[in-house]
């Protein structure tokens, strides 16, 4: 499968436009939490819902389990976050070549950070690198070693190269502020570059890199 779509509980204000026409959207949907409400009333039937669902009230779960037939509820303390639950049963379903997430970035930041660490999480590292997250206002890839090229995504107008921990030979080519063979032993934020043209050139020999493509909010 090429594509699997992904709410999470973030805040509706972050979600892109695209969000607003949510039935046009290809692919399957996998719902976290609260995230399910949100598909189901606007007409969309998520293949799995996975959570605690502590963000919702016993009226809206019972309707949740009698619109969604795989229902998965989990007692609140347990050591995954909703979001990761949700990616992993995603990967188990669907073995997609992308997860596009949505509601991921713009809630707590404590939950933010277990998303941005999953790279870091042994259980994702096959497929970390499909992973693409999408808000208003950011989008988020992530990078194994090797020589890439990102696009110019529509209405971002920054680009950020984060190395999440070490890195070595980072290279920023064509990028309108460049970087030469730069090697670090702690996390670096490579923030508020811009494209020159329509795509941007680097590399980088070992490490994990974000790219984060950004606009300012309106």
């Amino acid at each position: 499968m090429k594509r699997v779509n992904i709410l999470l509980g973030g805040p509706k204000s972050e979600y892109p436009e695209e969000m607003n026409s949510i039935k046009a959207i290809p692919g399957p949907w996998v719902g976290a939490d609260r995230g399910n409400l949100y598909l189901v009333q606007n007409g969309v039937i998520p293949e799995v819902a996975i959570g605690d669902f502590d963000s919702i009230n016993k009226k809206e779960q019972k309707f949740l389990k009698d619109n969604i037939s795989n229902f998965y509820k989990f007692p609140p303390e347990k050591n995954d976050t909703d979001s990761e639950l949700c990616l992993l049963a995603a990967r188990e379903k669907f073995n997609a070549q992308e997860y596009i997430i949505y509601g991921g970035t713009g809630g707590r930041i404590d939950h933010f950070l277990v998303n941005l660490f999953l790279p870091f999480d042994k259980r994702f590292f096959d497929f970390y690198d499909k992973l693409y997250f999408k808000s208003a206002n950011n989008t988020i890839r992530f990078f194994k070693p090797g020589s890439y090229t990102v696009y110019h995504e529509h209405g971002m107008k920054y680009i950020g190269f984060i190395n999440l921990g070490p890195v070595t030979r980072l290279n920023l080519v064509n990028a309108k502020y460049k970087l030469k063979d730069y090697s670090a032993d702690h996390p670096v934020s490579w923030a508020s570059n811009e494209f020159i043209g329509d795509s941007i050139d680097f590399n980088f020999g070992s490490g994990v890199i974000a790219v984060i493509q950004s606009a300012d909010k309106k």
